[in-house]
């Protein structure tokens, strides 16, 4: 059985600007792309990038040449190997500071056969640097008592949200290497929607017509109406340093076509747009389960890095000597969200109306119902990073 306990997280270090756009540059270009790359799913979507990234970041460290170069090409490292290191070092130890009402949960891990000779820098890259470690593991002769290691830690880990990332089969004695991803997000609003006011109304989904729970509440929020695009963008913040980005389609029928149209230019001006404003917000309670998890090794190598999953080419010996032939056999990944009105205290929230409706007349606020699939994501606001991003196309009843 593998061990459960992780080694102690960095300590916070001061992150600067320009680190902060380093990471959040990177993450949100892979997070687009990611996303484009699954928009062709049907259904409701939910994953974390920037999990995804910082543990390819820390794959990233141990890769050379033409490995390494694909590898920051598709997560876009724009600096140097160790630049890279140090910067999402920082933000992670930032993000694993503790925050009133906020449990955030990121679990990386390289997993690798315990009869390979992994370097001990590397080793202790992942383990000083990142806060995570490579653990070892018998593939070769306990491959299914290995897979069930892992899915107990990565269940303990997300509070038994995601069960069984690793599927059978997904693990054998030729495996050498497995990199897993799974994350945990649970957060307070700011401004909390109160369960008397939600209501049961129509949510127009892919599937059709479904009668829903619909959240409501008028409140201040930044708001971004954007007619050229065909959206309104929404942001819901908790009481962390979090917050949640609605983006939604005028039409009804209009994901698709922002799906499609979306580039993290237009992403970052929807976002850097955003104003204060009145707004009456009707939301679905909604939550998106993990289902069977998502194989990356396919996605990963279409979007321009197969060197790092092909046996003949990878390159990996900052992790073990050539000798060794280290090559990924695949990454996994599930997350979990679960969106409803719980927030932060009611009298807190309360007083916020209060000063609202006790000045000078205002104009009337505007209405923002999204009844139908809109794009989501829940963003670091120092750094801007997108922390998961996802779609609902269909709400629960």
């Amino acid at each position: 059985m593998l061990p459960i306990t992780d080694p102690a997280p960095p300590r916070p270090r001061p992150v600067d600007a320009k680190t902060r756009a380093l990471v959040a540059d990177s993450i949100n270009a892979f997070a687009v792309d990611l996303h484009r790359a699954l928009a062709s799913r049907p259904g409701n979507l939910f994953v974390s990038p920037a999990s995804i990234t910082l543990a390819f970041a820390m794959t990233h460290a141990g890769a050379r040449g033409q490995t390494s170069r694909e590898i920051a090409k598709v997560f876009h490292f724009d600096a140097d190997t160790k630049q890279v290191d140090e910067s999402f070092a920082a933000v992670l130890a930032g993000w694993a500071a503790p925050q009133e009402d906020l449990e955030l949960s990121i679990a990386n891990r390289l997993f690798g056969e315990k009869t390979v000779a992994f370097e001990p820098a590397f080793v202790g890259l992942t383990g000083n640097v990142f806060g995570a470690t490579l653990e070892r593991v018998d593939f070769k002769g306990a491959a299914e008592p290995a897979r069930a290691g892992i899915n107990a830690w990565v269940a303990q880990r997300t509070h038994d949200k995601i069960k069984d990332l690793l599927p059978p089969g997904s693990i054998d004695s030729e495996t050498r290497l497995a990199l897993v991803n799974a994350t945990y997000f649970k957060a307070s609003w700011r401004t909390p929607f109160k369960e008397h006011m939600s209501t049961r109304a129509d949510f127009h989904g892919t599937s059709g017509k479904q009668t829903v729970t619909m959240m409501e509440q008028t409140a201040s929020f930044p708001v971004h109406a954007v007619p050229a695009a065909g959206v309104t963008v929404l942001e819901l913040p908790y009481k962390s340093t979090f917050s949640l980005v609605i983006v939604l389609p005028d039409a009804k029928d209009g994901l698709p076509a922002v799906e499609q149209a979306l580039d993290v230019n237009a992403l970052n001006g929807w976002i850097s747009g955003l104003r204060a404003q009145d707004v009456a917000v009707k939301l679905p309670r909604f939550k998106i389960e993990p289902g069977e998890a998502l194989r990356l090794a396919s996605m990963l190598t279409g979007l321009g890095m197969p060197s790092a999953f092909d046996a003949s080419a990878a390159d990996f010996t900052g992790i073990a000597p050539r000798s060794e032939q280290i090559v990924l056999a695949e990454a996994f990944h599930k997350a979990f969200i679960a969106v409803d009105e719980k927030g932060t205290e009611a009298a807190a929230a309360t007083a916020v109306v209060a000063k609202r409706g006790m000045g000078a007349p205002i104009e009337p606020a505007l209405t923002f119902n999204a009844d139908h699939p809109f794009l989501f994501m829940i963003r670091d606001t120092k750094s801007g990073a997108i922390l998961f991003m996802g779609r609902l196309a269909d709400a629960p009843a």
